[in-house]
């Protein structure tokens, strides 16, 4: 059987588990409460390869404690309280390789038994030697490659690692709060290729440096020196300090997080070993004006594959002046300066990746943007690297096959801005205005000429529309995965039965209510194209659970589509309530029952209402009926609308200022934001400012589709609210399903005008008028948004 992985972390256990299954191979124990490993403890997982008994609160380990566990490679056993070792403790471990241990605990292991840890491979100690210098039981550690150390001292000796000196360590990660590295410390990791200092902000520039003289003319891996020096306000790294970097044979060099404002000019070109460097990350750093042409240095890393300078300043790129485009040639590894409006940057032939993320830059003359050099460069990052427009080119993205420019400002975008990357595989252009950019790209130039993009991120631009059929015409054939997450898509934007290879579509965070049988269908279509690995998603959407979207429904849990969380989705039902796609599937039945029934209940007594009206009326009125019918085409504004006309808003208020609080609470927050109704307001601002409120009521009310009259004791004695209710019910004369009238308090039916009292709707009471409750499953909200709807 295989090794399985068995975590029982936390659970304040005193004693080892046992309904771990014998053939685990990785058991989690932190954070409990072991106290003693006894003799034999660990006898019925034999085949541990991983155990994790740190945080346990272990004060005794019998000499025996880890028999039979001869197939363990990595313990962790960090922030124990035991004092001290006994002999040949680690001796049954004979696989162990990786060790996780307190310094000062490992350092009471008994000499006679030094032999037990001579296989260990990596070992990382939380804590480190009090006096500065580590314990001989190094010297016995005959494999050991990686140490990490979390040292104590501030100081660091030139003795501190004597007793590595027969040590193959390889790998050296210092953490801690240093504040001085003695000259010679490093002397006796003659073999070191590797050395990791990060986070130490009291650092001194000059006190850290000269330490690496002792590996001059040494091939090394990485120097990692993040996150140092921000403490003493050496911010310039000068040519001779450089030089103890630059006279070692270095491959990854990492001088991020620094503060470094600048590096003199000729350190880079007075480095012993360029040819040697392959990787150069100087991120977030804050170099100034001065260091405009850092680019012409990285040219002298003939086999540099990475550069990260993301971060570097918000000042530098700004400084970068025009190049002159009146024939004069570039030379070799410049940047030519001038006042025209086309800028040419040389880079490495032997680049790999770019990042150059985060460098704002402002210049409204920018024509165009030429990368030379580059045959190499296969992925760039230029998130938030923008300057005030799109309005320009990037030149010379031939062999990019990643591009990632989000956070671009393309509101203004020239549709020829990327038409040079013709290789490019992954475009992804998340928040960059594209909603606005790419309206006035009619021929659809922006991505015309990419053939082989695979995946196209298009997220958060603010998308509403359909994009236009011939968008994504040239990569029909090619692109296989679409991101369009956190757009304003009512439904999905493309036309899916077009592409050949789309397996993977995100349209997460959208507008989408559901998908149409059409849309489904054709993302089967896709699925059987992409031989059946098609994902959609589709969370965080305000999916509904109605009639119309039951077969969307039934195909989230019968699809082989991949769906996030398995197609079960949050979605609002019929009633308003929320609930679930797949509550509403397991009773699909019942609900497919119920929209039959009451479409046909509708239809049936809506039918057979209308015949027997128009018999009996139609017979016994027949002079009548032709008079009422031209006295309303006549006298009824809304009979002269043409039937394709909308009208702008779903209803108009009437009301008294006593009930304004509850209008612009409870009755707006209901309709606007929870039913997505529009309301007229004339206190809004609703309608054109300054005009009079006689000519502005009479000019809106048919702007309409209802009216809804607040009826309430201000009301019933106010001239004006009797006035308003007097139009709007003369408007809607011969409708009365489109007025709406709300008996907000408790008014004798005396008190109401007679013209109003006909139209009495819907009774509310002081409950419903708190404008601190609004509870939507009260019958009156529920007969008011049936109201709204009919």
């Amino acid at each position: 059987m295989n090794g399985m992985r068995c975590d029982c972390s936390s659970r304040n256990l005193k004693f080892i588990p046992t309904e771990c299954p014998r053939n685990t191979s990785e058991l989690y124990l932190a954070n409990n409460d072991l106290d003693l490993l006894g003799k034999e403890t660990f006898t019925r997982y034999t085949l541990l390869s991983f155990l994790d008994i740190s945080d346990c609160n272990i004060t005794s380990i019998d000499q025996s404690a880890f028999n039979n566990l001869t197939q363990l490679k990595n313990l962790k056993f960090l922030n124990n309280p035991l004092k001290k070792f006994q002999s040949n403790v680690l001796a049954p471990l004979t696989d162990l390789r990786v060790l996780s241990i307190s310094y000062i605990l490992l350092s009471t292991y008994p000499r006679e038994s030094w032999s037990d840890v001579c296989r260990i491979t990596a070992l990382v100690c939380d804590d480190g030697p009090s006096n500065g210098t580590f314990s001989e039981i190094f010297s016995a550690m005959k494999n050991l490659n990686y140490f990490e150390v979390d040292y104590q001292s501030v100081v660091m000796h030139n003795f501190t690692f004597q007793s590595f000196k027969r040590t193959p360590l390889k790998q050296l990660n210092i953490n801690g709060h240093l504040r001085v590295i003695e000259i010679d410390d490093f002397a006796p990791l003659e073999l070191l290729s590797s050395l990791i200092i990060p986070n130490q902000n009291f650092l001194k520039l000059s006190k850290t440096l000269p330490a690496l003289h002792v590996f001059q003319n040494r091939q090394m891996n990485e120097l990692d020196l993040s996150n140092n020096f921000k403490n003493y306000g050496e911010y310039v790294i000068s040519a001779d300090l450089f030089a103890y970097i630059g006279n070692i044979c270095v491959k990854r060099l990492s001088l991020g997080w620094n503060g470094i404002r600048r590096i003199d000019a000729n350190a880079f070109q007075k480095m012993k070993y360029k040819h040697c460097l392959e990787s150069l990350n100087l991120n977030h750093n804050d170099f100034d004006y001065h260091q405009d042409l850092m680019a012409l240095y990285f040219n002298f890393f003939i086999n540099i594959k990475r550069i990260d300078i993301s971060e570097i300043s918000s000042r530098s790129i700004e400084n970068i002046r025009e190049q002159n485009t009146n024939g004069t040639k570039t030379l070799d590894h410049r940047v030519i300066f001038n006042t025209r409006s086309n800028w040419s940057i040389r880079l490495p032939s032997s680049l790999e990746f770019l990042n150059a993320s985060f460098i704002y830059g402002r210049n409204n003359l920018i024509n165009s943007i030429t990368f030379k050099g580059i045959t190499g460069l296969k992925i760039i990052d230029f998130t938030y690297t923008s300057f005030d427009d799109c309005n320009y080119t990037i030149n010379g993205l031939q062999n990019v096959l990643i591009l990632n420019v989000s956070h671009f400002k393309c509101g203004v975008l020239n549709p020829y801005l990327l038409q040079s990357a013709v290789n490019c595989e992954q475009l992804i252009m998340q928040s960059s205005s594209l909603s606005i950019g790419l309206k006035d790209d009619h021929h659809s130039k922006f991505l015309h000429g990419l053939k082989r993009l695979q995946y196209i991120d298009f997220s958060r631009n603010a998308f509403e529309d359909q994009f236009r059929s011939s968008t994504f015409k040239s990569q029909l054939d090619s692109v296989q995965s679409v991101i369009l997450e956190g757009n304003l898509f009512t439904s999905v934007p493309l036309n899916l039965e077009d592409f050949n290879r789309l397996s993977f579509l995100n349209i997460r965070n959208n507008k989408i209510a559901y998908l149409t049988t059409k849309e489904t269908d054709a993302i089967e279509v896709l699925f059987r194209k992409s031989n059946r690995t098609m994902t959609v998603l589709l969370d965080g959407n305000p999916l509904v659970c109605t009639c119309a979207s039951l077969d969307f429904v039934e195909w989230l849990f019968t699809t082989k589509v991949k769906l996030d969380s398995n197609g079960s989705y949050s979605c609002v039902g019929n009633d308003g309530n929320i609930t679930t796609t797949n509550a509403v599937y397991n009773h699909l039945r019942v609900f497919r029952i119920r929209c039959i029934t009451t479409v046909w209940v509708i239809f049936s007594v809506t039918l057979l209402g209308v015949l027997l009206f128009f018999i009996l009326v139609g017979y016994r009125y027949k002079l009548h009926l032709q008079y009422f019918c031209l006295f309303i085409g006549m006298a009824n504004k809304l009979f002269l609308k043409s039937k394709e006309e909308k009208l702008e808003y779903d209803a108009y208020v009437a009301y008294c200022d006593g009930d304004y609080e509850w209008v612009y609470g409870p009755l707006r927050i209901f309709l606007e934001e929870r039913r997505n109704f529009k309301l007229l307001l004339l206190d809004r601002g609703d309608v054109l400012a300054g005009e009079h409120r006689l000519f502005a009521l009479n000019n809106s009310i048919p702007k309409c589709k209802k009216i809804i009259l607040v009826i309430s004791k201000e009301f019933v004695n106010n001239d004006w609210a009797y006035y308003e209710a007097t139009v709007g019910i003369e408007h809607f004369l011969g409708l009365q399903a489109r007025i709406i009238v709300i008996n907000l308090e408790n008014v004798t039916k005396t008190e109401i005008p007679q013209c109003v009292l006909q139209m009495m709707s819907l009774d509310a009471n002081d409950h419903i008028r708190k404008t601190d409750i609004l509870n939507e499953n009260n019958i009156f909200w529920k007969c008011l948004d049936q109201a709204m709807k009919r």
